[in-house]
Parts: C-alpha cells; sequence; structure tokens
C-alpha cells in the first residue's frame, strides 16, 4: 500500500523467478564459453584457415603460404604446440597426434604446407623425419623410440 501523494510502485517479481533468471543467464555464459573453446579446431583447421588451398586428395592438402619456412613453421607453432619437430635444410616438419605438417621452401619465394594424417605423412617425410621420430608401438611415429636389450618388456 502506498502513503497518500506517493506514486503506486510495480509489484515485485517474485524472489524465485529472479533467481531463476539469473541461473538461466549464468548458463546461457556457460554454454557460449563452452563452445567457443570447443570451436577452436586443430592444427589442421588451424592450417586450412590460414594458408591457400592449392591441391587436395582425401585427408591430405597442400597449402602455400606468402611467408618464409621459418616464419609459418613459427605461425603455426605458436597456434598449436607440435609433439616433436624436426628442422632440416629440406623444410620443417611438425608432428601432431594424428597429423603431420611438413613447411618446405617455394622455388618463387613463400612455403609449401603440406598436411597428411600420421601413416601417410610419416611415409612421405620418413628421410627427413625417421631417424627422429622413430617406429613404434602407437603407430608410425607412435609412442616408443630406440630399442636394444630389454625394449619391448
Amino acid at each position: 500500500m502506498t502513503a497518500p501523494g506517493q506514486p503506486a510502485q510495480p509489484p515485485r517479481p517474485p524472489r524465485r523467478l529472479l533467481q531463476l533468471g539469473i541461473a538461466l543467464a549464468l548458463v546461457v555464459v556457460l554454454v557460449l564459453l563452452l563452445v567457443s573453446l570447443l570451436s577452436k579446431g586443430g592444427p589442421r583447421e588451424y592450417v586450412m584457415d590460414n594458408y591457400k588451398v592449392e591441391s587436395k586428395d582425401g585427408s591430405s592438402a597442400v597449402l602455400v603460404s606468402e611467408d618464409s619456412v621459418s616464419q609459418t613453421a613459427s605461425d603455426i607453432r605458436k597456434a598449436w604446440k607440435p609433439a616433436q619437430e624436426v628442422t632440416d635444410p629440406a623444410g620443417i616438419f611438425l608432428r601432431y597426434s594424428d597429423l603431420v605438417v611438413a613447411v618446405t621452401p617455394r622455388a618463387e619465394g613463400g612455403s609449401t604446407v603440406y598436411l597428411d594424417d600420421e601413416k601417410r605423412g610419416y611415409a612421405h617425410w620418413f628421410p627427413f623425419v625417421g631417424g627422429f621420430w622413430g617406429v613404434g608401438g602407437g603407430g608410425p611415429i607412435g609412442g616408443t623410440r630406440g630399442g636394444g636389450p630389454g625394449a619391448g618388456k
């Protein structure tokens, strides 16, 4: 009830409705945060989004970068940290859990970026990565390196 001469105040929403509105807003914010974190993709998506596709064959792709080999590899490395890396005069090779990224120089300048799944990439780039990434139980470029007495026990 209002005092004479004072404007009537609008009815207040029930406390339960206010709590429900706040909870709903928090759920929406959490869902949006989760979607943004999960939609980041991976190294394959990063490379496909940032370089010009020259050709594709199944899960393999050849892309072009206007930047040098070292700059292109550095950009990819900064976006997605590789499990292993080999630097060779022929190029820079980045190994991810299910992907091999090879960055090689182009005669006309810039660099070529090759994307391959782990088996195809390892087979393709074996002359450069074979002695470094090894052959292991987790697949062609998987878990173990070396050998000798007692290996595999």
